[in-house]
């Protein structure tokens, strides 16, 4: 059993942005126990101790049918702008979650969408680093740009 801790800052400017990298790791192990004590201090913020194990990797089956475009010479010039207009979605969207920009998509994700424009979330969900908490927490989002281009 290993652990971790989190400090969840209770501030507007990085409440969120803890908040997301706590379950971004919970989602990646399994949870054996947990404690958790309010600090009162100059930032008053939550001290979690998460205990848990790894998780095994169960990809394999899933991600073997999962498609990637990684040579930005496969795009047309169309689906070249729209990789130009997702990598700005992708700056705006990791600005506004205060991460680094690889944490909201990768450059071969963005152009895997220019290239196959999925109509769906579950299109969507074929392309290789898009699994359910990506396509929640992006999807709606990814397709509506898509149908505004």
């Amino acid at each position: 059993m290993k652990v971790k801790v989190f400090h969840i800052r209770l501030t507007k400017e990085n409440l969120q942005s803890d908040q997301e990298t706590l379950n971004s790791f919970m989602e990646n192990v399994t949870v054996k126990k947990t404690a958790t004590e309010l600090i009162n201090g100059q930032v008053v913020f939550w001290s979690i101790l998460v205990f848990y194990d790894d998780q095994k990797p169960r990809k394999n089956e899933k991600n073997s049918d999962k498609i990637a475009i990684t040579d930005f010479s496969e795009l047309t010039d169309d689906e070249k702008k729209i990789f130009e207009v997702f990598k700005q979605w992708r700056q705006d969207k990791a600005t506004q979650m205060n991460v680094p920009n690889f944490v909201v998509c990768h450059n071969t994700e963005l152009m895997t969408i220019a290239k196959l424009k999925p109509q769906t979330l579950e299109e969507l969900m074929k392309i290789k680093g898009f699994g359910e908490h990506k396509i929640a927490k992006f999807g709606d989002d990814i397709l509506a740009l898509l149908n505004s281009i």
